[in-house]
């Protein structure tokens, strides 16, 4: 059954109040940051906000009566991933925490 997307039942008056919160949010970042070496850090949150309002758009377009139906498939997946973390995970930190992937690669981030 396919579903007839609209505008009209988009939550208007929520977007609204994420991006007022997002400009705050985007206003501190430049405010601390000014005069500083971190001085242009709110360009990189606004691009993180501008991503962010895309994966929103493209996830309202997702049918959700599809999640409701595979909901235990979902479910057992999350814990079926889990548990592969608590066997097969690396230690870091004194927390099992990623899986190493082929190639050597993982999921974390280094920093330096």
């Amino acid at each position: 059954m396919r579903r007839l997307i609209s505008f009209r039942d988009f939550d208007w008056l929520l977007l609204t109040f994420v991006l007022i919160i997002c400009a705050l949010g985007v206003l501190e970042i430049y405010s601390t940051t000014y005069g500083t070496k971190f001085a242009g850090a709110h360009i990189r949150q606004i691009y993180w906000v501008l991503a962010g309002l895309v994966v929103m758009l493209a996830v309202s377009l997702i049918n959700y009566q599809i999640l409701l139906e595979n909901a235990n498939w979902l479910y057992f997946a999350s814990v079926a991933s889990l548990l592969m973390v608590a066997l097969f995970g690396k230690k870091y930190l004194g927390a099992r925490r990623w899986i190493q992937l082929p190639g050597g690669s993982t999921f974390s981030r280094r920093n330096g």
